[in-house]
């Protein structure tokens, strides 16, 4: 019986085709990191205009905000891989909505919610002095 269950797997192996590895996943839910800074917006990228920097896959909207993060990838940075900047501050990785963000000192920052982005903006010098302290922890 086991040699018939062992004989059955290695027929499905042979005739199935073999699983692709998965997909790498885009950084900040596949939203554009340039839309943030040029456009004031958060705009869904396209994996037709992708690009990797330092391991991490970005989209983009339009192939000039690809060619614009490729000449200078600094310049659209986003704080804390994204995770958001409140909670960073607070000691605690939590995925943000990409929608949710600020623009300060050259850094896009984003937020799990409205009430973490408000917190941000009462007092940002402050939140992102804890949260700079933090984040070599929490990475």
């Amino acid at each position: 019986m086991r040699a018939v269950a062992l004989g059955a797997a290695l027929l499905a192996s042979a005739i199935l085709p073999a699983a692709e590895p998965a997909a790498k996943k885009a950084e900040i839910q596949g939203y554009c990191p340039v839309a943030y800074g040029l456009a004031h917006k958060a705009i869904m990228g396209k994996a037709e205009y992708a690009s990797t920097v330092d391991g991490k896959l970005y989209y983009f909207a339009s192939a000039q905000a690809k060619q614009a993060f490729d000449a200078d990838p600094a310049k659209f940075r986003i704080a804390y891989d994204g995770f958001c900047a409140t909670n960073v501050a607070l000691g605690r990785r939590v995925k943000s909505d990409p929608t949710l963000f600020v623009l300060r000192g050259g850094l896009t920052y984003l937020f799990s919610t409205t009430d973490a982005m408000r917190a941000f903006q009462a007092d940002p010098a402050g939140t992102i002095a804890k949260a700079d302290a933090r984040w070599p922890r929490l990475k």
